[in-house]
């Protein structure tokens, strides 16, 4: 499905509805100046209104209403307009003439591509209208080698084609960080005058030490939230384990006995975050719903993967019904763990205790 353009695109796509403008009014002013040197000045007249009516277009799409689609196949169309003026000038003027039928036009839709399409394409794109540029020139003069003002207008092409991606990288790049921060302030405004109140009045008024407990731990994590963003986990796996069962120990007022090895390897902070994310889920489960007395955490290296355990002493329940889609141990241990490129296993029976075992690669 075709996304609706982001606003930035659209600034930067009615920015260049200028330039196309003063360069097609150039060349026009160009083609009047020297039609003493045109052999088909009807021709170039035509060639022109053709590159007016691709500006025109260009002008109208340079809105939020049309599709990234849109846009992307009027800067290609731009570009194979382009070509053509470029090749074509020896067929509107005669030998001699020193300067470009299309004169900067055709930058335009090498910057354009770069917007729409990125930095590969521009630079594909630079490079085809130099080669263009070079095959006009040869035959207007009946010359072979690159001259001066082809190699002028390639270098410029690709330049342009460079200066434009890395700009679009820097702008687009400021624009994520920009909402990302609009959208933590407006997040901790809400949190702030709701949920943190709402945190505050259950420590204060609540008898229940586990729930005053867990309440003055979601108002930490909140703050820290609002006051520097998402927490960056560590790479450390070892050190991201026993945070975590020290966490889930406290909040539920339970003994967690760990035997982690030493070691332990090091992982993406994103394979880290599921790790901990899916083992923190199935202590809280067998810390609040178990009524186990005993908790015990394993992990070692295995192979060329990662073995954890998390077992307890507790009533036990049905693997068959919990792993069902929908269930919470189905999205917050199964999707979790699976999505890091391993497998769960859970070993249990009513009555029995459980054991949830993870193998990460």
């Amino acid at each position: 499905m075709d996304g609706r353009v982001a606003a930035l695109d659209v600034g930067m796509a009615r920015g260049l509805v200028a330039f196309r403008w003063f360069a097609l009014a150039w060349a026009c002013v160009g083609l009047a100046a020297e039609r003493h040197l045109a052999e088909r000045f009807w021709l170039g007249v035509l060639a022109l209104g053709v590159a007016g009516a691709v500006t025109v277009a260009a002008t109208l799409t340079a809105n939020p209403s049309l599709t990234r689609s849109v846009r992307s196949s009027l800067a290609v169309v731009e570009v194979v307009v382009a070509a053509g003026l470029l090749l074509g000038e020896d067929l509107v003027y005669e030998a001699g003439r020193q300067q470009s039928l299309a004169w900067a036009w055709p930058a335009a839709g090498v910057i354009a591509v770069a917007v729409a399409l990125g930095t590969a394409w521009s630079v594909g794109s630079a490079v085809t209208l130099a080669v263009c540029s070079f095959i006009g020139e040869s035959l207007l003069r009946g010359e072979n080698d690159w001259s001066v003002s082809a190699a002028s207008k390639a270098a410029l092409l690709v330049l342009a084609a460079l200066s434009a991606s890395a700009v679009v990288r820097v702008l687009r790049r400021a624009e994520v960080e920009i909402s990302t921060a609009r959208a933590r302030e407006e997040m901790g405004r809400v949190l702030h005058d709701g949920v943190l109140q709402t945190l505050a009045v259950i420590q204060r008024r609540s008898t229940d030490d586990d729930l005053r407990g867990l309440a003055r731990d979601q108002e930490r994590d909140l703050r820290a939230f609002i006051a520097d963003g998402p927490t960056t986990v560590t790479t450390n796996l070892s050190a991201a384990l026993r945070s975590t069962v020290d966490t889930v120990s406290r909040r539920h007022g339970i003994d967690v006995s760990v035997a982690i090895a030493d070691d332990l390897p090091d992982r993406p902070s994103e394979v880290v975050e599921a790790i901990i994310g899916a083992i923190g889920e199935a202590l809280t489960n067998a810390a609040k719903h178990s009524g186990a007395d005993r908790i015990s955490v394993f992990a070692e290296p295995e192979d060329d993967k990662v073995y954890f355990s998390v077992s307890d002493n507790g009533c036990g329940f049905d693997p068959a019904l919990a792993s069902k889609a929908g269930r919470g141990v189905a999205s917050s241990i199964v999707q979790r763990v699976e999505g890091a490129g391993g497998r769960v296993s859970m070993i249990s029976s009513p009555g029995s205790g459980s054991e949830v075992e993870l193998w990460i690669p």
